[in-house]
């Protein structure tokens, strides 16, 4: 009687990932499965190395990679496939899914010299019209949870052996990751997985149990001076046992075959379910700022294909797909900004090279396209420069959502900012106020007299007595680089008497793309003397280096030099200068001296290693207490800059 056991270590950094985030684990967990694998290498063992990883190792570590690739070379091991990027199949264009394989099969053939057989999808999201894709990329099986198998009527047997889907008439085998397996190994004492993998065992050895999951929980997770002696004694029962066959999927197939055709629904492993509320897609709905990332990358596919676009853009846009910063689950995910950024930055990029080989701006040096850019049934409005991108969301306070910058080896979503949502396991946590509007720029407030800054930043409720800042916009004009939006607002200072304020905001990209001016209109609508504290408010995040990590500064009026984890605020000022390294300096600027509040956008979010601040942008405020007659308008604005 034997038991069938398939071990399978699954490598992953994002792109974008911090450099110092990759050394602390390429020392504490890379370095030391290398080590063990070297002295391991007869044990059939089932390793997936990220494409994304894979990159950061032939830039970062590449003696390091060779080595690897040494290793493989006399061992008996078996390398899966995947995306080029880790994506997520599910979020792509039929056309997008295939490329993503046929790369990322293409990426472990040249880096570590072996052909994948089987794939592993990133955060094993399952999509049942997948198979044709995955066949066509040249993989003959792949990696799931059991859950999955679950989900969609299976029994617990069902999942230990290898099973056959199909769509379309294309068959793909599917492999079941054992859940409970996954949660004790390596948690538990090793006489207690053993014991678990023998439960399995048969005549034939058919029935197998798989453990697939993070490498890194090998001294990234678990501290290596305890990870490395359990792993490195767990590999020697298994050496040992003869009880346990250890085999890689291929083997398996090999011996054993397919058990017969399965069904499989939309889903992954258990906690994923629960995190995305059933289904992967719906990360999208719960984030606006991931839905943003998603939406903007079918506009850049489009604009690629109909541009010819050469492979350098295309090789952008497919680095933008890494998923990691489009969903949040135990790890940051898309509360981390450098994972944000990067994925703009590719599109960015990949949107500026294809507009500069297709001659997009020939005739014209701007254009504006008004468009459901995020598919919530109301359209935006996209101006588009050589220097730069605007998008404005005129139902949504008419506020500028992204703003692209596109200087060459400097691409940057100015607007990358996170808004703080309410996260069920932030209940209870003091000072985690949710906020109850998105964290752009050009959104109008009036206060109530009394409102303080940590008000504001803090979401002290009804501190804003207006309804100006979801208030839906009217586009008036479009046209000379420029977008006229307007709106009446009410202002409920004075709750028995609403006094209605008609607000004209005028967007224009000066200099060519190379700067914002936005123009504020104020009027009075009312036949009576009103005193509204009016406000205008700014949230950015300047370009984050991922080598170093240092804090951006800003200084007000060129004095107070301050890190942006620092608030501040002035009776009367004009001029905010923000400069982070390797990236232009962001000047913003009131044409009309105000009070300023500046104040850092602080999340609280679930890491693997507990809750973790992060930092999601500067908050910019400008507050002018104002008098008007009736009819009467005041007049200011505010212009950005990047030098």
């Amino acid at each position: 009687m034997k038991s069938s056991f398939i071990f399978v270590l699954h490598f992953h950094q994002p792109v974008g990932q911090k450099h110092s985030i990759m050394h602390r684990v390429q020392s504490n967990s890379y370095e030391m499965l290398l080590e063990v694998l070297e002295t391991f290498r007869d044990l059939p063992l089932t390793l997936h190395f990220s494409g994304p990883l894979l990159m950061h190792w032939r830039k970062l570590y590449p003696d390091f990679l060779e080595r690897l690739r040494k290793a493989l070379e006399s061992s008996r091991f078996e390398v899966l496939g995947g995306t080029y990027s880790e994506s997520i199949l599910a979020l792509l264009p039929w056309e997008d899914r295939v490329e993503q394989l046929k790369r990322g099969k293409a990426l472990v053939i040249e880096t570590l010299g072996v052909e994948p057989q089987g794939a592993w999808l990133a955060e094993r999201v399952w999509d049942p019209t997948l198979p044709p894709a995955i066949r066509e990329a040249g993989y003959q099986y792949v990696i799931l949870d059991d859950e999955v198998g679950y989900r969609s009527g299976l029994w617990k047997d069902d999942t230990h052996v290898a099973l056959l889907t199909e769509y379309a008439g294309q068959k793909v085998g599917v492999f079941f990751i054992d859940t409970k397996i996954r949660y004790i190994l390596p948690w538990r004492p090793h006489a207690e997985v053993l014991d678990y993998i023998r439960s399995f065992q048969d005549s034939g050895g058919s029935r197998y149990v798989l453990w697939g999951s993070d490498a890194e929980k090998f001294g990234e997770w678990w501290p290596r001076d305890q990870a490395e002696p359990w792993l490195r004694l767990f590999l020697t029962y298994l050496m040992q046992d003869n009880s346990i066959q250890t085999l890689t999927p291929s083997m398996y197939l090999k011996r054993h075959g397919y058990s017969g055709l399965a069904y499989l629904g939309p889903w992954s492993y258990d906690k994923m379910m629960e995190w995305s509320g059933g289904y992967f897609p719906n990360f999208l709905r719960k984030y606006r700022e991931s839905n943003n990332m998603h939406k903007k990358m079918l506009y850049v596919k489009e604009k690629l294909s109909k541009l010819k676009a050469p492979q350098e853009a295309w090789e952008s846009y497919y680095l933008a797909q890494c998923n990691d910063a489009y969903w949040h689950g135990l790890f940051g995910g898309t509360y981390i900004p450098s994972l944000r950024q990067a994925v703009f930055e590719h599109l960015i990029r990949a949107e500026r090279i294809a507009e500069e080989r297709g001659a997009y701006f020939v005739g014209s040096w701007y254009r504006v396209k008004e468009l459901d850019l995020d598919y919530d049934g109301k359209d935006e409005l996209i101006l588009e420069t050589p220097h730069s991108n605007l998008y404005l969301k005129p139902d949504d306070g008419g506020t500028l959502f992204e703003l692209d910058i596109k200087a060459d080896g400097k691409e940057h979503n100015l607007i990358n900012t996170m808004t703080r949502y309410a996260e069920p396991y932030l209940q209870g946590v003091q000072g985690a106020n949710p906020d109850w509007y998105r964290r752009v720029s050009f959104r109008e407030h009036i206060w109530r007299r009394d409102t303080k800054l940590s008000d504001w930043i803090s979401n002290t409720p009804f501190v804003d007595v207006s309804d100006l800042a979801l208030r839906r916009y009217i586009v008036e004009y479009v046209g000379e680089g420029k977008v006229v939006l307007s709106a009446v607002g009410r202002d409920w200072s004075v709750k028995s008497q609403p006094a209605r304020i008609h607000v004209t905001k005028v967007y224009e990209a000066d200099n060519e793309g190379r700067a914002l001016r936005v123009s504020y209109y104020w009027r009075n609508l009312e036949k009576r003397f009103i005193d509204p504290r009016i406000s205008i408010e700014l949230s950015i995040m300047p370009r984050l280096s991922y080598a170093e990590d240092k804090v951006p500064v800003y200084t007000v009026d060129d004095v107070s030099r301050r890190s942006m984890g620092e608030r501040f605020e002035s009776p009367w000022s004009r001029t905010i200068r923000v400069q982070s390294d390797g990236a232009p300096e962001i000047v913003i600027e009131s044409s009309k001296h105000a009070e300023v509040w500046i104040a850092p956008i602080e999340s609280t979010s679930r890491t693997e290693r507990g809750l973790k601040s992060e930092i999601q942008g500067l908050g910019i405020v400008f507050n002018h207490a104002v008098a008007l007659n009736p009819g009467e308008s005041f007049e200011t604005q505010v212009v950005l800059r990047w030098l």
